[in-house]
């Protein structure tokens, strides 16, 4: 099985494996191939883009073949659009002074 991980441990400041966001494995009868899917996360060795990699692999004995899917985005672009479009939530610590909007 093709060794997915190794990019993000051997570049750069990033000694991390990826986040696993998702990893299956199936074998469907005796005699086919078994099926093995996995998603991860991860950064670039420079750390300045976030890498999301969808790997496929069927294996047997006699045969093995795999594809690879490589998507990324600048981390700007990606904290920039979380921003813009996420749902934002707001914690503080207790001795934190609340915020008063003047009375006019």
């Amino acid at each position: 099985m093709k060794d997915i991980n190794h990019r993000y441990t051997a570049e750069g400041l990033s000694h991390h494996r990826p986040l696993i966001l998702s990893q299956r494995t199936s074998a469907p009868g005796d005699d086919t191939p078994i099926l093995f899917q996995e998603s991860c996360l991860g950064l670039t060795g420079t750390q300045d883009r976030i890498v999301l990699r969808r790997y496929f692999e069927q294996f047997s004995p006699s045969h093995a073949q795999w594809v690879e899917y490589v998507h990324s985005v600048p981390v700007a672009d990606l904290v920039h659009w979380i921003m813009a479009h996420g749902q934002m939530h707001i914690e503080c610590s207790d001795d934190t002074p609340p915020f008063h909007k003047e009375n006019r």
